[in-house]
C-alpha cells in the first residue's frame, strides 16, 4: 500500500530537480530510442492507455485507439485500430505512428515485437497495480515531453485519495463484495488493483486468499463471506438506476447477507472503476461514498 505513496513522492521531487523518474527496464529500450522531437503521431491500444495519453494533453498527437476507447469522448472521433484484446496491426501501420503504446500481455507483446521489427517505436507498459500506474504514467511522460502535466495529474490524484482518507480515518472497514460477472459468478480476489482500491478508499475484500485472481464462487461462498457492501461495476452501459433495481432483484435470494438485507448493493460507473488510470483519485473517491455514504452526504 505504501509502495506507491513513496513513488509519487519520489516523481515529485523529480520534477522538482528538472529530472525525469526513470521507467521500467521493459518501457527502457523503447526511451533509449526516442527521437529529439516528441511523437507527433500516436496511437494507443488500451482504454487505460488513452486516458492517460490524454490527460497528459496528447489529445492531438493521439492518432488512433482501440475501439473500446470510449473516455474521454473525443477518443470516440479517434481512428480504431481494434480492440483491447483483438489489436490490428495493419490499422496501427496505416496511421504511420511515431509512437505506439501498449500493456505488457500476450497478445500486446507479440504485436509491440511484430512492429518494433518494422521499425516502429513502442513503449510497453504494466499497469496491474496502482504502484505500477505511478511508473506507468512518467514513463509515457519521458516518451512524449509531458513531465509537467504527468506531475499534476498524479498529484490530483494524490489530493483526492488523501481527501477520501482522511474522511474515512477512524472509521471501521466496510466488507466489500467486488463483483465482476454474475453468470457464473465472478468476483475481485485480494491480488487485484481493484482490491487496492477497496483498502484506499477504506473497504476491506470479503473475500480472502484465493488461487484465481478473479475468483468463481458458489452461493455458500457469497453467504460465508457476509460482505456489508456489493458492487457491481456497470460493464453493459444504460441506466445504472435500472441496472440496480435488477442487481437488487438477483441478490434477493441471499436474505441473510447484510449488504442485501440492507440494501447495500451498488451498480457504478464500469468504465471509471475498471481502468487502471488518471481517475484513479474519482475511482476512490466514488467507492468509498458506497461504503459511507453519510460521510459524503449522499
Amino acid at each position: 500500500m505504501k509502495k506507491w505513496w513513496i513513488l509519487l513522492v519520489a516523481f515529485a521531487a523529480w520534477i522538482g530537480l528538472g529530472c525525469i523518474l526513470l521507467p521500467p527496464q521493459h518501457a527502457g529500450a523503447a526511451l533509449e530510442r526516442q527521437p529529439s522531437q516528441a511523437p507527433a503521431r500516436i496511437v494507443s491500444m488500451a482504454p487505460s492507455l488513452t486516458e492517460i495519453l490524454f490527460s497528459l494533453e496528447l489529445e492531438e498527437n493521439v492518432v488512433g485507439v482501440t475501439q473500446d476507447s470510449d473516455y474521454p469522448p473525443a477518443a470516440t472521433q479517434k481512428n480504431a485500430v481494434g480492440t483491447y484484446w483483438q489489436p490490428n496491426i495493419e490499422a496501427v501501420i496505416a496511421l504511420k505512428p511515431d509512437l505506439v503504446v501498449t500493456l505488457d500481455f500476450e497478445q500486446h507483446r507479440s504485436l509491440a515485437e511484430r512492429l518494433t521489427r518494422m521499425g516502429y517505436r513502442c513503449l510497453s507498459l504494466d499497469t496491474s497495480t496502482v504502484g505500477d500506474l505511478f511508473t506507468a504514467m512518467p514513463a509515457v511522460a519521458a516518451a512524449t515531453g509531458r513531465t509537467q502535466q504527468a506531475g499534476q495529474v498524479l498529484g490530483s490524484i494524490q489530493t483526492m485519495i488523501a481527501a477520501v482518507r482522511e474522511a474515512m480515518a477512524g472509521r471501521d472497514r466496510v466488507s466489500v463484495l467486488w463483483v465482476v460477472q454474475r453468470d457464473p459468478l465472478r468476483v475481485a480476489g485480494r491480488s487485484t488493483f481493484i482490491n487496492e482500491m477497496i483498502e484506499l478508499a477504506g473497504g476491506e475484500n470479503a473475500i480472502g486468499p484465493t488461487l484465481h485472481v478473479y475468483p468463481p464462487i458458489g452461493g455458500e461462498q457469497v453467504i460465508a463471506s457476509a460482505p456489508d457492501v456489493i458492487i457491481e461495476p456497470d460493464m453493459i452501459g444504460g441506466d445504472l438506476a435500472e441496472q440496480r433495481v435488477q442487481a437488487l432483484s438477483y441478490w434477493s435470494k441471499y436474505p441473510t447477507v447484510p449488504a442485501v438485507a440492507n440494501g447495500r448493493i451498488y451498480v457504478i460507473d464500469g468504465g471509471l472503476v475498471s481502468r487502471l488510470g488518471p481517475r484513479l483519485g474519482q475511482a476512490v473517491e466514488m467507492i468509498a461514498k458506497c461504503l459511507r455514504p453519510e460521510v459524503f452526504g449522499e
